[in-house]
């Protein structure tokens, strides 16, 4: 698994090789250079000076100069370029998340918060660019400084060089120690910021309800609690960071000391000389610096290697709806819908998690095309969820569903639900303008037909009306619009994709009465000649339908129409007469 992640890490370079290629050039030049100066700084002490070669000393000083010029510019071209890879690295990993939740099922997002799938969108893939940019870079100055440095030491004096190699033992070691606690806590951390964008995230949306029940108080202590956990985990994974650097700053700090007291000892015994000396110092600073830039890298890899975990869990989902390996895809429809025998249970939480209850139980129907069917019932009988496997939101658990005789699982998802419009309770309208969220419909509308739409969902008075017309932003979720405004937006939408199959899940339920009534006009326009699936309540809505199915725990209990279901004296006259006596009740 751990190859495997790597392997699809490693991918994401291959677009950007060219800046990939700047980036460990730079490094290999900074590496290179850093290595060789100290050499050129050798050669004044140990031959120019004794010598007393003015020239050559001042000829080395301009060669210092230029070296260090150089490393300062490969120091620039591996922080711009360097740093432009990863943000571009960064843009591909966040469009192929993006790309594969459009592809995720909606099981996926039923038990994943829209807070956590941020978290990992914005925060996590932000760390991983960091490590895209730092993680070649830094291991490959890292390497050359260290083995350049080592190879130079080994050659001015074998005896210090092996000296100096004793240190590094325990800086792997106080590494190896701290580097699984490190990932677990930062693992922790990215949980916690994620619960910390859920709860803000539910808060700011439903900040009317907070408002209206007066609940801020509420919302306070459960945003502290999460914060709480959130600076738990924080503090718990600073404090093995304390550790680890602590360790770390010691040991590195330990390893110049060792320098000079060992070239101390060595020069008294005269296995070392003065110049030899300063030169290991200067390399002791090069090779400590490499271990500094390690120490840095690896808290920054913890958190990275954490980010890319998430980010591939992500990517590991499989949809659950999938189209076949060869789908029909019909020339023509008529809209004959058949459900037989149908049984569904939604999909567990996780694959060891036992199945859920079933909710629906082998529903058998037939809706001929052009008809309008009615599910009544009450809340929890399975309307919602009848109606959401026709455009297959979700697949069956067991039977079939069939469209003109051809099995929905045999038809590609984009034409099936090209072929369906949705209008739902409370519909969603993105922070837009009013022309967007109807072209939303069929993006490649063009003006008169974006007009006829709306004229058709009787929208289009009060969009002229409004200074800035179609162009008018409707805020985010519609909040500058009303909810008979939104709903006629929403069937406006409908009518522009002119859709052979309607789904009206509580379209009125929520709208006063003249907004209901201008809503009506328009379902019954809409509706003309198409399939047509109402989910209702308020049985008034659905007394001129064709067939009135009622449901009850999941199964279809009485089918007909109002006249006959009423002379059955059965579940929908029982309904029927709660409704009709709760109605004048309600009214008052």
């Amino acid at each position: 698994m751990k190859f495997d992640r790597f392997r699809r890490f490693i991918a994401y370079y291959r677009p950007h090789w060219k800046l990939f290629t700047i980036d460990l050039g730079a490094a290999l030049t900074q590496a290179v250079l850093t290595v060789v100066l100290p050499m050129v700084v050798y050669r004044v002490f140990q031959v120019y000076l004794p010598a007393m070669d003015l020239n050559r000393i001042i000829g080395a000083s301009v060669v210092l100069a230029v070296l260090a010029g150089c490393i300062a510019l490969a120091e620039y071209a591996g922080i711009r370029w360097g740093h432009m890879l990863g943000v571009r690295m960064e843009a591909d990993m966040r469009r192929d998340l993006f790309i594969h939740l459009q592809k995720l099922s909606f099981s996926f997002f039923d038990r994943n918060k829209t807070g956590h799938i941020m978290s990992r969108i914005a925060n996590d893939l932000t760390q991983i660019a960091e490590i895209a940019h730092h993680c070649p870079e830094d291991m490959l100055i890292a390497a050359l400084t260290m083995s350049g440095a080592l190879v130079m030491m080994f050659h001015l004096n074998p005896l210090l060089a092996v000296i100096s190699l004793l240190p590094l033992p325990l800086v792997i070691f106080w590494g190896m120690v701290f580097q699984r606690r490190m990932h677990r806590g930062f693992r922790e951390v990215r949980r916690r910021v994620a619960d910390i964008n859920s709860r803000v995230e539910n808060s700011i949306q439903g900040i009317r309800e907070v408002k209206s029940f007066c609940n801020e108080e509420l919302e306070i202590r459960r945003f502290g609690e999460v914060n709480g956990n959130f600076r738990k985990a924080r503090e718990n994974v600073f404090g093995v960071m304390a550790g680890f650097h602590a360790g770390m700053m010691f040991l590195v700090q330990g390893y110049s000391l060792l320098f000079i007291a060992a070239g101390a000892v060595l020069m008294y015994y005269g296995k070392a000389e003065l110049s030899e000396i300063l030169v290991f110092t200067m390399y002791a600073r090069y090779f400590t610096m490499p271990i500094f830039r390690m120490v840095s890298f690896v808290e920054q890899f913890q958190q990275g290697a954490t980010a890319f975990e998430r980010f591939t869990e992500v990517l590991d989902e499989t949809p659950e709806v999938r189209d076949a390996d060869i789908p029909v895809r019909p020339t023509a429809l008529t809209g004959v819908i058949d459900f037989n025998h149908v049984f569904f249970h939604y999909p567990p939480e996780t694959p060891e998690a036992p199945t859920p209850e079933t909710v629906l139980s082998d529903i058998s129907l037939h809706i001929p095309a052009g008809q309008s069917v009615a599910l009544v019932g009450e809340s929890g009988a399975g309307k919602t969820t009848l109606a959401a496997l026709i455009p297959r939101f979700y697949d069956v658990s067991s039977g079939a569903i069939t469209l003109d005789g051809i099995d929905l699982r045999h038809l590609p998802q984009k034409w099936l639900r090209e072929q369906i419009g949705v209008v739902r309770q409370t519909p969603f309208l993105f922070d837009a303008t009013i022309r967007e969220n109807i072209r939303f419909g069929r993006p490649d509308a063009d003006e008169q037909a974006l007009i006829a739409a709306a004229r058709h969902a009787n929208i289009l008075d009060f969009i002229e009306s409004l200074p800035d017309g179609f162009d008018s932003q409707v805020g985010e979720q519609g909040v500058k619009l009303s909810g008979g405004q939104r709903q006629r937006i929403s069937l406006a939408r409908v009518f522009l994709k002119n859709p052979r199959i309607l789904i009206f899940d509580e379209a009125t339920s929520a709208l006063d009465n003249e907004s209901e009534a201008m809503v009506q006009e328009a379902l019954k326009r809409l509706c003309a000649g198409r399939t047509t699936i109402i989910i209702a309540h308020r049985l008034s809505t659905v007394r001129d339908v064709d067939v009135i199915c009622c449901m009850q725990h999941g199964r279809i209990v009485e089918s007909g129409s109002h006249a006959e279901l009423l002379a059955r004296n059965g579940y929908y006259r029982k309904l029927y007469e709660l409704h009709h006596c709760a109605g004048p009740a309600a009214s008052r």
